[in-house]
């Protein structure tokens, strides 16, 4: 590792990049806020609270990291047309209000812009703009960063114990990922945040019905849980492929995609040209990795099975996402590289350094950052 970046949210500012403008008109408020030390989750159940709606008529396009000043829009479904007054939060600021005439949902976004604070020795500057040309050239493998899968990895865990109708085990993780309570024990006093309010709530009701609790966190929770696994098989898969050097070659039967375009499969007469569309510098094709679920185009030529054998490290059975399976999803492909949407900047100014990314939506900066060889500090290395 050639530096560090800087613990605070203040070294860490996003800012998301809308994927259209808005209309001026609809039965949407848009609020563009700007937030620290919290969730998206938690600014939408804040933002509900405020308008007195319910939080399914609030929607947000991306999630953004709580340890982190992030700026992003989110969607009010409501009449009002100005912010409640009064409305007094230390973690969130509202910075600006247009109308839309549709609600904000998940991958409603073309990407985000990264400013990221760099503890860097002035020797190793050539030595990171190196990286970043190479990151620019070859483009940044598209892994889901450790904030995908919670705290200590907490939302695996619970999606394996769930999957597998281990559901006291699972709730245990739910109501504390750092397993500071067991089913065994009476229920906690005090009310916690989020989704493990949820969960108390229904064990106070219906005391030891497990099953029943996890239901209780709701849909948004559960596609949340299958999402962690489903990034764990996508990794494993990635990670795979880069050790068999299959990266930039395409095999017949593998599953490719060009641009934002549908996936297909790599047939043999196409193979040639596929394979010279795959390279560095050019990346106009990429090989996809598996979500697992209904719509997840599957390899083909003996490719799926390997796929399978990859990801059994994760200990991530694909059954678990088929329709009527507890974590039933949809499911996808996602390319294993992604190109920067502009070019990296490095600013130096004194002792500190500045870094500035432009990453397509679903891109992780901290995933970058490992790449070019910034060490994450500690507050960060666990989400």
């Amino acid at each position: 590792m050639i530096g560090t970046l800087r613990a605070g949210a203040e070294f860490f500012q996003v800012e998301e990049l809308p994927v259209y403008a808005t209309s001026g008109q609809g039965e949407h408020l848009f609020v563009r806020i700007e937030k620290r030390g919290i969730t998206s989750e938690d600014a939408a159940r804040r933002l509900a609270r405020a308008f007195r709606v319910e939080r399914r008529d609030v929607g947000f396009a991306g999630r953004k990291d709580r340890h982190a000043v992030a700026r992003q829009w989110l969607s009010v479904r409501t009449p009002s047309s100005e912010f409640p007054g009064g409305y007094q939060d230390a973690s969130l600021r509202v910075l600006e209000l247009q109308r839309h005439r549709n609600k904000l949902r998940l991958g409603h976004l073309h990407g985000n812009r990264f400013r990221l604070g760099l503890e860097l020795e002035p020797r190793h500057d050539a030595v990171l703009q190196r990286a970043l040309e190479r990151v620019q050239h070859q483009g940044l493998l598209h892994r889901f960063g450790a904030q995908r899968f919670g705290w200590n990895g907490a939302n695996l865990a619970v999606a394996r114990h769930w999957a597998t109708e281990r559901y006291g085990e699972a709730v245990e993780l739910v109501m504390d990922p750092d397993g500071g309570w067991v089913t065994a024990d009476p229920l906690p006093e005090r009310r916690p945040a989020g989704y493990a309010a949820r969960c108390l709530d229904s064990l106070r009701h219906r005391p030891g019905d497990y099953a029943a609790a996890l239901r209780a966190t709701g849909p948004t929770f559960r596609k949340l849980i299958a999402s962690a696994a489903q990034s764990a098989v996508f990794n494993a898969v990635l990670d795979a492929r880069v050790d068999a050097g299959l990266l930039f070659e395409l095999r017949e039967g593998d599953v490719a995609r060009a641009g934002r375009g549908a996936p297909f499969l790599c047939k043999s007469e196409r193979l040639e040209a596929l394979n010279r569309e795959v390279q560095p510098g050019d990346l106009k094709v990429t090989a996809t990795g598996p979500l697992p679920g209904k719509h997840c185009l599957l390899a083909r030529k003996g490719i799926h099975e390997q796929e399978l054998e990859w990801s059994a490290v994760t200990q991530v059975d694909w059954a678990w996402f088929a329709p009527g399976a507890l974590l039933a999803s949809p499911g996808e492909r996602r390319p294993l590289l992604v190109r920067v949407l502009e070019p990296p900047r490095l600013e130096r100014d004194g002792e500190q350094v500045w870094l500035e990314l432009c990453l397509p939506r679903g891109a992780y900066a901290t995933e970058l950052l490992g790449q070019i060889g910034i060490r994450l500090p500690e507050d960060r290395r666990t989400p």
